[in-house]
């Protein structure tokens, strides 16, 4: 069961899988990056070398430990800084074979010799060397403002079987042949596909707060029957007469310059040096079998989509080696209907009436936790947003830091409205209509008003004058559109009938009343 992990995002990293040297590994490993993955199937796949990508290191809990501090590599190979490359290979060949397992077998030789093999890889690398003058450990790992290029974990019987030939034969005198000859055995310096790939499906709220799943693994472990050799005995293993057991020929040839060799694989044995006259019944002579394990795995909340995790020790087993593979997971992220991630945000879009927009409202919204009530504002505007916080994506390195949830609104406006909506729309709009910029122009709205003032009080006069004269008696009051000034006649006091003169005079004076109302107005409005 995975019982801890730890999380490294990189900007532009490419995914580079390492074999660990021993079955016992660390309880947390820490990520390193390569240029060259050393898992081609991965890169041919999902296009690893050109893709952004991160990657989530665990391990399964079975109560290993790690070094968390990293000597420095110039006082592990006693050199100064400036050391050249001959003295660094010159340390490096007395310390390695001073400290070798197979010829110290104090308890710590082991460990010292894995510390000298890993310092020796950096400093005759001047690529490497570089990196580690300018950031240490850190630029051997990636974690540095440059293209990304890792520190690859040393097999330190490689280093040193690279430097010296073949380890078995420096101290233990079979690294050469009976003939005096180098053993190259290039398959068996070769590392075989260790590590498994296996995809993960996860919903878009399993990517989000983590899950737990069981996984059923197809992985290879070595033959029990015949311990790897793919030989039903040992008695059955020959070795090729075609390259005298070392697995590889070499072709010399004369040249104006020289003498050039080239050294390539047998053909007859595949580079192993050895034929196997009768293979293994169980294993058909491959060494290994197929076999299906379970694996507990716990996925960290905050994934995304193609993020790969790996679980160090849950790979292939090669017992010949003493070495385990790791188990490599890359998780596919299944995307929610309506809501989108964009790092630790999640985006949803919502539409709303105009009506809504103006006066403010709540809604129901779709969250990663159910439906929650929105309060829009009023006088929220087209595409603007309103956000939810901590509603979003956790922090993988820090799960406590959460994103928000950001909605969008979208104000739909109708193309078509009712006659009564629209009278409601009008009459809005009318009481609107004496605001200019923004602001109200009060002299505007000061003058209408005035006219109309003045218009319901001279209409009011006119016709009170004339109903006082059909009704036979004296107003009072003066017209207020004429310079005269009716006096007083005895004849309005008495209830006598009223003359076709005067009728007539009356009827000309309300006409003349009536146009001088209107020219007032006018010239009034016109000022």
């Amino acid at each position: 069961m995975v019982g801890c992990y730890s999380c490294i995002a990189c900007s532009s990293l490419r995914l580079s899988i390492f074999p660990t040297t021993t079955i016992a590994a660390a309880s947390v490993v820490a990520l390193k990056f390569s240029p060259k993955s050393a898992f081609p199937f991965l890169r041919n796949t999902i296009g690893l070398s050109s893709c952004r990508r991160r990657i989530i290191y665990a391990a399964a809990s079975t109560g290993r430990s790690s070094k968390t501090t990293t000597p420095d590599y110039y006082k592990v190979l006693k050199v100064r800084k400036n050391a050249t490359l001959q003295e660094i290979k010159s340390s490096y060949r007395a310390l390695a074979r001073k400290y070798h397992p197979d010829m110290n077998k104090a308890d710590g030789a082991e460990e010292k010799f894995k510390e000298i093999s890993a310092a020796y890889e950096v400093l005759s690398d001047e690529e490497k060397r570089s990196l580690y003058d300018q950031f240490g450990e850190a630029g051997l790992q990636g974690n540095y403002d440059g293209s990304g290029t890792g520190f690859q974990e040393v097999d330190p019987f490689e280093a040193f079987g690279t430097f010296f030939g073949d380890s078995n034969g420096f101290f233990g005198g079979n690294g050469m042949n009976e003939s005096g000859d180098n053993n190259f055995n290039f398959r068996s310096q070769g590392t075989h596909s260790l590590n498994i790939r296996h995809d993960v499906f996860l919903s878009f709220e399993e990517s989000i707060f983590g899950a737990k799943r069981d996984i059923e693994v197809s992985c290879f472990e070595t033959c029990d029957n015949c311990g790897g050799t793919g030989a039903k005995s040992r008695n059955c293993i020959k070795s090729c007469n075609q390259c005298g057991g070392r697995g590889a020929v070499m072709q010399t040839q004369e040249t104006p310059f020289g003498v050039m060799s080239q050294v390539s694989s047998c053909s007859k044995c595949g580079g192993d040096g050895k034929i196997i006259t009768e293979k293994c019944q169980y294993c058909r002579g491959e060494g290994n079998v197929q076999k299906t394990r379970t694996v507990k795995v716990v996925i960290p909340p905050g994934v995304n989509d193609e993020d790969t995790m790996g679980i160090q020790g849950e790979g292939n087993i090669d017992k010949t080696r003493n070495r385990v593979g790791d188990l490599y997971l890359v998780f596919h992220v299944k995307q929610k209907n309506g809501i989108r991630r964009e790092g630790l945000n999640l985006y949803s879009e919502i539409n709303i009436d105009y009506t809504q927009a103006i006066l403010g409202t709540v809604i129901k919204v779709e969250t990663v936790d159910g439906v929650k009530d929105l309060h829009v504002p009023s006088g929220i505007q087209h595409r603007e947003s309103i956000k939810l916080s901590k509603m979003g994506v956790p922090d993988i390195n820090k799960p406590s830091v959460k994103g928000s949830h950001h909605f969008i609104v979208n104000v739909h406006i109708p193309k078509y409205i009712s006659n009564e909506e629209r009278l409601l729309v009008e009459k809005l709009a009318a009481v609107r209509h004496h605001t200019v910029n923004g602001r109200k122009d009060d002299d505007t709205f000061e003058k209408y008003k005035q006219d109309f003032t003045s218009s319901k009080k001279l209409g009011t006069s006119i016709w009170n004058s004339i109903r006082d004269v059909f009704r036979g008696r004296q107003s009072g009051d003066r017209f207020a559109s004429t310079s005269s000034v009716c006096t007083s006649v005895n004849y309005w006091k008495h209830n006598s009938p009223i003359s076709p003169i005067i009728f007539f005079t009356a009827v000309i004076l309300m006409v003349t009343c009536i146009f001088n109302s209107s020219y007032v107005k006018v010239k009034q409005r016109r000022d």
